[in-house]
């Protein structure tokens, strides 16, 4: 039989082991990189090759922006600080002929939410920016992105205004084109997606009786509107051609983004 005294050595050893063996686990944890990350890959050359999104959680917390892959280049990231403002999930096309990647996401500019977009060109990102020049009080959400028969651009959210609308802009000439409400004046709409055929844009959101579609003649929408769009971000990010923090984010293959829940449901959490 063994003594109290052997007893109380071999629980205090089992104790001993087992306050380190926490130690050492909780160490790991923090050590272990979250994975999140939106960038560009490129060949030795610099050539782009496709664009990934590598979203990550911590606990219940999402992580889409600001984390990255072991030894990827700071100029391949897009908006790495995006976490830390509540920036959206991003939605990544690439431009058809081209493979040229857009991205288009809704960012915090310090006071509420604006419609940012990016794209890679030349061996870099231009922006990120925001699709306004001129700020609005009121959060717009949930962008989607498609591209007309011209190779165009074409973007489309909604507004949480007091009457929420829906809103659609074409990138023409270096520059989007002023915001268009495109939803009815007297009912809410949101959570809007887009289908481009040709020159033809139909747009499909939620109202309170149900879900509507609109058809929208783009080459008129581009001819009536003033070039409105492409100013910089008021927060951390920086407007085009200014790499200070630079990022990306998106699947390399065509994407409009995750299905929206519709009324009721919850925010879609990531793009599959």
């Amino acid at each position: 039989m063994r003594s109290r005294a052997a007893f109380s050595l071999y629980a205090f050893l089992d104790a001993h082991v087992m306050r380190r063996a926490m130690t050492i686990l909780g160490l790991l944890l923090v050590a272990t990189p979250i994975l999140a990350e939106v960038s560009v890959v490129t060949d030795a050359r610099g050539r782009y090759l496709k664009t990934l999104y590598i979203p990550g959680t911590r606990g219940s917390e999402m992580r889409i922006w600001s984390r990255m892959r072991t030894g990827v280049s700071p100029s391949a990231l897009l908006n790495p600080g995006g976490d830390r403002m509540g920036d959206s999930v991003p939605i990544i096309l690439n431009q058809p002929d081209r493979r040229q990647p857009w991205v288009l996401w809704s960012a915090s500019d310090g006071n509420d939410k604006e419609i940012a977009y990016a794209t890679w060109s030349e061996g870099k990102w231009h922006g990120p920016s925001l699709l306004e020049r001129i700020d609005n009080p009121y959060d717009d959400l949930d962008p989607r992105l498609a591209f007309d028969a011209k190779g165009r651009p074409v973007a489309v959210w909604w507004r949480n205004e007091p009457l929420p609308r829906v809103y659609l802009s074409i990138y023409t000439e270096g520059s989007w084109s002023r915001p268009l409400a495109i939803s009815a004046s007297d009912r809410p709409g949101r959570f809007p997606s887009i289908r481009v055929e040709g020159e033809r844009a139909a747009v499909t959101f939620y109202t309170p009786q149900g879900q509507t579609v609109i058809f929208q003649d783009l080459d008129a929408i581009a001819t009536i509107l003033d070039l409105d769009g492409g100013g910089p971000l008021d927060g951390p990010v920086p407007p085009p051609g200014v790499q200070n923090s630079p990022g990306h984010s998106g699947p390399d293959d065509h994407q409009n983004g995750p299905p929206h829940p519709g009324p009721g449901g919850k925010d879609p959490k990531s793009i599959k």
